[in-house]
């Protein structure tokens, strides 16, 4: 068995749209009105538009594994992205940055560490 999707829901897909796939730089698979799903490489993050009354989703903490920590900080930032912490080596072997998503998701991407 293994995770096939993390599902994040949103009654405004743009302002979600916008960061995943506009700043961060998934590429969209799969994209319909109320449905969009990315490939990380691993499992799908999917954006799923909430109905009127359903809730969205929050207090989600999604972690990416990303080649250059700091690379990703300064492609960020060139599209007004600021972290909501500096990237910091880590004691379990990352070096890591958070970022906050359109719903208040925490978003961390963490490069690994030479042993």
């Amino acid at each position: 068995m293994k995770l096939g999707f993390v599902i994040l829901f949103a009654h405004d897909l743009a302002p979600m749209l916008a960061f995943y796939k506009d700043a961060v730089g998934f590429r969209a698979g799969a994209e319909y009105p109320e449905w969009v799903e990315f490939d990380t490489g691993s499992a799908r993050l999917a954006l799923h538009k909430a109905g009127p009354d359903d809730p969205e989703t929050r207090g989600v903490g999604l972690f990416f594994t990303v080649d250059d920590v700091d690379a990703l900080v300064r492609r960020l930032a060139q599209r007004g992205l600021e972290p909501q912490t500096p990237p910091v080596d880590q004691d379990f072997g990352f070096r890591t940055v958070a970022y906050t998503d359109p719903l208040g998701n925490r978003v961390e991407f963490g490069e690994p560490l030479a042993p």
